[in-house]
């Protein structure tokens, strides 16, 4: 076993870890409570394993300052993530929708945003900050929406006028899925591991079915809770096929080409499939997709404390060399 630490002055603490086995153990323990009880799963997620990850990065990152939203209607649920830094921009925020398969809440914003955020820090003087939308669960395709939405405009209400939307997993869908209808003309859109496509029915669930803690279990009971449809029902499959994102082109309500969407694909994830297919059938150059590839690259590995290999790093520097651009 091994454990080295290294500081690195534009994107702070990031920890390598090593010993291979561990993680496999952990993925291996986890297939077998989502395999055994999804349900149980949840609550293990989203009460034990997220929060202590959540924790962890507490520790790796204390420049990272975390403060209740104060003034958002009584439907909103939220927090702002910002560095500990002397300039802020007013004008510019970040909208994070967090994963957990539309069933659980997982932490990973402050991973997301103790990495990113630091890496902004080193193209800009303000940096703009994070607000956290915590939406209730389980999560539902009309309410979600409407609670998004009604963020958004509490954001333009308070002077933001530049938008960027983020999210992983279940988030990375509802992220992408706000930026495509343009109806709040937000600047970009970054999805890590989204699932874009309901049918569940790309390769990639078989071929890495054994190297995530999503299994094909789990996924159809996080589908049955977010569509409210049962896999043995008939209808279930035109309800998830409703629901998937399926693109030819990404274009504003004036007809011209939209700035792009930035996503990541992990090699191992069993999502992977889902990036590849939307960015092939999605017009040139609308959609950037980052690649993590090698060990540790399951399902949004490289939001996860302790695990940062080089993959990992490369794709948060392009993720925020895009976010720079698109604020």
């Amino acid at each position: 076993w091994s454990f080295t630490c290294k500081y690195r002055a534009e994107s702070h603490m990031e920890v390598r870890f090593p010993p291979r086995p561990i993680v496999n153990c952990a993925l291996g323990a986890l297939r077998c409570c989502a395999n055994v009880s999804p349900r149980c799963f949840v609550g293990c997620m989203h009460y034990g394993i997220f929060p202590s990850l959540d924790c962890l990065q507490g520790c790796l990152s204390r420049n990272l300052l975390r403060q209740p939203a104060k003034g958002t209607p009584p439907e909103i649920k939220a927090e702002w993530l910002m560095l500990d830094e002397p300039h802020s921009d007013s004008s510019r925020v970040i909208l994070y929708l967090p994963g957990g398969g539309f069933v659980a809440r997982d932490h990973t914003a402050s991973v997301f945003a103790a990495r990113v955020l630091a890496r902004l820090a080193a193209k800009r003087q303000a940096l703009p900050a994070i607000l956290v939308l915590n939406y209730q669960l389980p999560a539902h395709p009309e309410h979600t929406k409407q609670e998004i939405e009604a963020t958004i405009q509490w954001l333009r209400a308070q002077g933001f006028t530049d938008v960027l939307v983020a999210g992983d997993s279940a988030g990375g869908y509802l992220a992408v899925q706000t930026f495509l209808e343009q109806s709040h003309r937000i600047c970009g859109a970054v999805g890590i591991c989204p699932v874009l496509d309901f049918t569940l029915s790309n390769q990639s669930h078989t071929r890495n079915s054994q190297s995530c803690f999503l299994t094909r279990r789990f996924t159809r009971y996080a589908r049955e809770q977010f569509l409210g449809v049962s896999s043995s029902d008939p209808t279930a499959e035109a309800t998830a096929r409703q629901h998937s994102l399926w693109i030819s082109s990404i274009r504003t309500e004036t007809g011209t080409p939209a700035r792009p969407l930035f996503l990541v694909a992990c090699e191992q994830d069993p999502l992977v499939d889902d990036v590849q297919n939307f960015a092939a059938r999605a017009a040139t150059g609308a959609v950037q997709v980052c690649s993590v590839q090698g060990e540790a690259s399951f399902h949004i590995s490289m939001l996860l404390p302790l695990l940062a290999s080089k993959s990992h790093r490369n794709a948060l520097d392009q993720m925020a060399e895009y976010i720079h651009q698109m604020l």
